[in-house]
């Protein structure tokens, strides 16, 4: 049986591999007995053409791949950001600018060597921020704890901060809000607030960790290939 070459249109047998006119390589994809056509003919697929692709866009074959297992990873991030978390409460800088971005780090390149899946920036972004996110419950934990235990300290620490700002400060306004924030409610507001500003502080730093650890480092691409 002949058929025609894809390239020049020369009539060749079916078995011949390579055209003899323009030397092009004929390439078949046989589809299963129930996607052929009425007619019965074969599918053909040139060379260089794209594989099917899903209903995203994106080849069907990877679609699957590029979804995060968020509980293996979280069991991976957990340990990482309780160390993270403990650090942060007993030195903040060097738990928030050392600890955190080598905890980010450490999780996306443990779990995408134990699962290897081609990881982007928006999915890097997503993983250091749920890295930061399980780091702000551990610090909130022991920070809440160390305060508990150290109640009258505390206190004291945030009463001398306030009557600090209060001295820099004359409007009368002013001085009646900060002397409020050394009452329980203020101080328990207070404690919010910055817990709060920590929260956002960590979800910054980590997702943005994450990002750039996905766009320089690639270990999900560079263990694919």
């Amino acid at each position: 049986m002949q058929r025609a070459c894809y390239r020049c249109g020369t009539s060749i047998d079916e078995q011949i591999a390579f055209c003899p006119a323009c030397g092009a390589p004929q390439i078949r994809v046989s589809r299963p007995p129930e996607e052929l056509s009425e007619s019965g003919a074969t599918a053909t697929m040139e060379p260089g053409a794209d594989p099917p692709l899903s209903v995203a866009g994106t080849p069907a074959n990877l679609t699957a791949r590029l979804r995060i297992d968020w509980k293996s990873f979280s069991r991976t991030a957990a340990p990482l950001a309780a160390f993270t978390g403990m650090v942060t409460v007993a030195l903040a800088p060097l738990g928030l600018f050392v600890v955190l971005p080598v905890s980010v780090i450490l999780a996306i390149y443990i779990y995408c060597r134990h699962r290897p899946v081609p990881v982007r920036g928006g999915l890097g972004a997503r993983m250091g921020a749920v890295t930061g996110l399980f780091s702000f419950f551990f610090f909130t934990v022991f920070f809440l704890v160390a305060v508990y235990l150290n109640s009258s300290k505390y206190r004291e620490i945030i009463v001398d901060k306030i009557h600090e700002i209060a001295a820099q400060n004359p409007d009368p306004q002013a001085q009646q809000m900060l002397q409020w924030f050394t009452t329980p409610h203020g101080i328990a507001t207070f404690t919010v607030m910055f817990l709060l500003t920590v929260l956002v502080f960590i979800l910054m730093i980590s997702a943005g960790i994450g990002a750039l650890a996905v766009a320089y480092g690639k270990p999900g691409n560079r263990r694919r290939e």
